[in-house]
């Protein structure tokens, strides 16, 4: 019994210091974007939220899984294509990363795996890397690091809570303040983005 009190002790320490090392760096307009830093990496791993009202998570799905307009829905990304369409919500897309003169452009290739609820009321979008599905290409250096995920919640009728949760490695010789200096304005300008498409679809 001793034990068991220390183990849960132990897991309710470890679950409030994953919890509490997020500092949130915006809160504007509903949209909250949280960093945090990540052992190892010079890079910060950052974590936006944004509740929207009157959609479902199938509209939210079918937004942030519409490869063809991430150029438009993702601040940056100058070209986005999928290779392979698994499923309707699953696939392998390539995208190309604009930066600014004089760093090299990046592109990369991420697997999108969706999961959804048996009542439809919770998804997740797990981003995996697969840097490797194609060769590189001259004019880019190609990103291999980076995973992260989207998760959707019904809260209440008709009201979905959207987290966005990302951590990349740039490669490459690139200054982490450079990197850094973006981890807070490009994912508020892709929540926002993705609340006003949600609009759209309601009309």
């Amino acid at each position: 019994m001793l034990y068991i009190k220390f183990l849960l002790a132990s897991l309710i320490l470890i679950n409030s210091n994953v919890n509490t090392d997020w500092k949130l760096r915006k809160d504007d307009t509903g949209v909250r974007i949280y960093t945090r830093s990540v052992a190892g990496s010079p890079f910060e791993e950052f974590r936006a939220v944004v509740t929207i009202s009157q959609t479902s998570v199938t509209n939210v799905l079918d937004i942030i899984t519409d490869v063809k307009n991430y150029p438009i829905n993702f601040p940056n990304c100058g070209s986005a294509a999928v290779l392979l369409q698994k499923d309707k919500y699953d696939d392998i897309h390539y995208i190309t990363i604009d930066t600014p003169w004089p760093v090299k452009k990046r592109d990369a290739i991420y697997e999108a795996s969706t999961s959804i609820s048996p009542n439809g009321k919770h998804a997740e979008v797990k981003l995996v890397p697969r840097g490797d599905y194609t060769k590189e290409k001259a004019e880019f250096i190609r990103v291999y690091n980076g995973r992260g995920f989207w998760e959707l919640d019904e809260v209440s009728n008709n009201t979905i809570q959207v987290v966005y949760q990302f951590h990349a490695d740039p490669g490459g010789e690139i200054p982490a303040w450079i990197a850094n200096a973006v981890i807070v304005s490009n994912p508020l300008k892709t929540m926002q983005s993705l609340r006003e498409k949600t609009k759209k679809l309601q009309n």
